[in-house]
């Protein structure tokens, strides 16, 4: 009898299954999980920066020529006193993130007019041997650059680096005027140089795309030398020339965005009918 209640049992739970399995059969299956895309870049990026240059002067100079137009010999010159303005600053740049720790980019910027003044003595020609002649003028720059960067590393979202560049400086020299025992005038001249630069500061993640950097740059940006002088109310006339070397300490701030690569499509949803068993 005992074996009889125990096929019976068995044969329950054998149905039991058998039941469930074929139940399960007829629900629908879980719909799939679509693939998550981390987001990537493209290397890409474009930038714009403002700031000011705090310009200084090196190796200042009046060239005179050895004979003015009357023949008489060029007076000697002393230097009292030269000073040049700063500048503001614009540019915009296209570049490439190599890697995390190595970036290349091409810039551009427009550096506004700094005021150049100048103060000479000359022992000639004048009451006592001496008298005193003060220069002004204005420069403009152009500065282009191709510049490579290191970045150091990131915490907290925010990545220290360093960097050099090197390209051309186009200067606009205007306005001159002296004024002294005479007075005089030179017209504009433009002048292209070979430019450098060497760089450092910190970088901040604003958004996964978007960073914005605060730097410090020195910047060689050549030689510049005027025009002659022409004379206005004297005889002879020595067709003076300023010349002077042009650098900048530049305080910059600025943002780079990144452009992102397109997350490829993601695959279709398909859904498989229920599986029906006949018996």
């Amino acid at each position: 009898m005992a074996s009889v209640k125990a096929i019976l049992s068995a044969g329950a739970m054998l149905f039991g299954v058998v039941g469930g399995v074929q139940a399960a059969d007829l629900l629908p299956p879980p719909p799939p999980v679509e693939p998550a895309y981390a987001p990537s870049f493209s290397g890409w990026y474009i930038r714009g920066d403002v700031g000011v240059g705090i310009d200084q002067l090196s190796e200042a100079r009046s060239t005179l020529n050895p004979f003015n137009s009357a023949g008489g010999p060029a007076p000697a010159v002393n230097r009292v006193s030269t000073d040049i303005g700063d500048q503001a600053m614009a540019g915009v740049g296209v570049g490439y993130q190599v890697n995390n720790w190595f970036r290349g980019d091409v810039t551009g910027e427009y550096r506004t007019s700094a005021a150049y003044r100048s103060v000479n003595t000359y022992t000639a020609f004048c009451a006592n041997n001496f008298c005193q002649d003060s220069y002004t003028a204005n420069v403009a720059s152009g500065v282009f650059l191709a510049n490579a960067y290191f970045d150091l590393g990131t915490w907290y979202g925010v990545t220290p680096f360093v960097g050099a560049g090197i390209g051309g400086a186009i200067h606009k020299f205007s306005g001159m005027t002296d004024l002294g025992a005479g007075s005089g005038y030179s017209t504009g001249i433009t002048t292209t140089n070979l430019a450098w630069a060497v760089m450092t500061g910190l970088d901040f993640n604003i958004t996964p795309n978007l960073k914005m950097e605060i730097g410090y740059r020195y910047l060689d940006m050549g030689r510049i030398t005027s025009n002659p002088i022409i004379c206005e109310q004297v005889s002879g006339c020595f067709f003076e020339k300023q010349t002077f070397k042009l650098a900048s300490n530049d305080i910059r701030i600025g943002f780079r965005y990144m452009f992102a690569d397109f997350a490829p499509p993601a695959p279709p949803v398909q859904y498989e009918a229920p599986l029906v068993r006949k018996y």
